[in-house]
């Protein structure tokens, strides 16, 4: 019998590791001195993955070293006990991400120097379109060009891997080189090789007993632990800086709506679990099948306090109010910026935050909380911009989120950065995160947008809170007062540095006539 292993590699050390989110391909937040790396939740794709191999037959282990937090030597032997005695077949997955790439290529090459007889495989999104890149630094068997969970069994299945669509062997593969690499009509044909699970119908329920969950809930408690459910994947929508349609695609797939509800009752019943995180791209993309899915939830008494990410200004009331019956509480949607040229930038039109104004205000009146996510760095952006954007985000009373704009490997938006000269060809992988600038504007330089990143956050986060704190009465004004008192500090501080780098940025331009950015960096 096959036995797979499934490894969730060490940590990026000093950042949070979130590798589920933008498509996978993964976010890493920076942590503040002293502050530690909040554990994540059940790592998804891992779940589907070894649920395929499972129906294949397969004996399979998951080692999600994120909840162990090993590093170094004591992770290779950590994994070397629960891997056991590896042979022909023993089949070893390391999962990828671009945060911590280079570790996880490392991980991966000494797991193989281990277990020389195991085959050791790479999976991961971030291999489509970075693996030109490294794939002649990489000693492991082979990769899978494409999601794991469309492959795996078939791999197992075969009497010569090496055949099977997608599976793409270091040693016999020839990477692009030199302009090549960077020529993006010859990248972005690589992505139509990309191996898809064509029918999610196809895929059997997420292997949830291979994981120790109640490692993964606050105090052991299942009734509080968050989970990822996913009813659809890809999204036609083709924002120019958004990975999903680039890994996962622009056509729309989706689960039965009968089999998704059986999934979260499975939960329910089998371990008292009901926080839902659905990870689909956007949730309301199809109306229809959103309303139906919460009509069967409802129909069917399903417990279910759930997050959504969509965009608000699609649904009607009717279909808000269908929404929160069936227990979603928290809707996550990306209002991303409140100027036209940014906005258009990345390719959305600035009349829907009109809708917005309206859809939000709803949504407070039904219950939801709405969390916001603005993207700063668009090559438009300016310090007036940014500025417009956290006023709007005020305006809305929401709770806001703020990243810089992180052109990922692949998306339109990167092969545009590349071509005017506001990335370096060759970055860090472990600054590609979603927090770290790396790319410029035309006005405004990576420092800057790590500036303007804080500034927005806390010109957010102040009212917002207090706003809270008073609809709670006078004790709750005073104690959230004291707490951000030091946010509070930190925002006057900046605030003299912003209004010191845009007097700088208006002269440099005025004066050398070329882009303020440019002149800084």
């Amino acid at each position: 019998m096959a036995h797979v292993v499934l490894i969730n590699p060490p940590a990026l050390k000093g950042h949070t590791n979130e590798r589920t989110y933008s498509g996978g391909i993964g976010v890493a937040r920076p942590l503040r001195p002293g502050q530690k790396d909040p554990l994540g939740l059940p790592p998804i794709d891992l779940l589907y993955t070894a649920a395929v191999a499972e129906r294949a037959g397969a004996r399979v282990t998951i080692i999600d070293l994120l909840l162990d937090r090993f590093h170094g030597a004591k992770a290779e032997r950590f994994c070397s006990e629960r891997i056991g005695e590896a042979d022909e077949q023993t089949w070893i997955g390391i999962r990828l991400s671009i945060p911590s790439l280079l570790q996880d290529l490392a991980f991966g090459n000494r797991i193989k120097e281990l277990h020389p007889r195991a085959k050791v495989f790479g999976f991961g999104t971030v291999i489509m379109a970075t693996v030109d890149h490294w794939v002649r630094d990489c000693r492991m068997d082979f990769l899978l060009y494409g999601e794991p969970e469309a492959m795996l069994d078939k791999v197992l299945a075969a009497s010569d891997f090496r055949q099977v669509e997608g599976v793409l062997c270091p040693d016999a593969y020839t990477p692009l080189e030199g302009d090549d690499l960077w020529d993006g009509a010859k990248n972005e044909a690589r992505v139509h090789q990309w191996v898809k699970v064509r029918n999610l119908l196809d895929l059997p329920r997420p292997a949830w007993h291979l994981l120790p969950l109640q490692r993964y809930a606050p105090d052991g408690d299942l009734s509080r632990l968050g989970v990822f459910v996913q009813a659809s994947r890809g999204c036609p929508i083709g924002c120019t800086m958004c990975p999903y349609m680039v890994l996962e695609g622009k056509p729309w797939r989706n689960n039965a709506i009968e089999s998704v509800v059986d999934e979260i009752e499975h939960l329910n019943k089998t371990y008292g679990i009901y926080r839902v995180r659905f990870r689909d791209p956007n949730f309301g993309f199809n109306r229809r099948y959103a309303r139906e899915l919460c009509e069967a939830l409802i129909r069917r008494g399903v417990k279910l306090s759930a997050t959504v990410e969509t965009s608000v200004e699609v649904f009607d009331e009717d279909n808000l109010r269908k929404m929160y019956q069936a227990g979603i509480r928290t809707i996550t949607t990306g209002i991303e910026t409140n100027d036209a040229d940014c906005m258009e930038s990345i390719g959305q039109k600035i009349s829907v935050n009109d809708k917005l104004r309206e859809k939000i205000a709803l949504c407070h009146e039904i219950g939801f909380h709405i969390y916001g996510t603005f993207c700063l760095g668009t090559p438009e952006e300016t310090w007036e911009t940014v500025e417009k954007t956290w006023r709007f985000a005020n305006e809305l009373d929401v709770e806001s989120g703020f990243t810089v704009m992180t052109p990922f490997p692949g998306t339109p938006m990167y092969w545009r950065a590349l071509r005017e000269g506001l990335i370096p060809r060759r970055m860090r992988y472990s600054d590609w995160n979603s927090y770290t600038a790396t790319m410029r504007t035309n006005q405004m330089s990576t420092r800057d947008l790590e500036i303007a990143r804080l500034w927005a956050r806390l010109e957010t986060i102040i009212p917002y809170r207090m706003k809270r704190a008073r609809r709670q009465g006078p004790a709750a004004v005073i104690r959230t007062a004291l707490r951000l008192t030091p946010h509070y500090l930190v925002r006057q501080v900046l605030r003299v540095v912003v209004w010191h780098r845009r007097s700088r940025s208006r002269g440099t331009a005025s004066r050398e006539g070329v882009p303020a950015a440019a002149a800084a960096e």
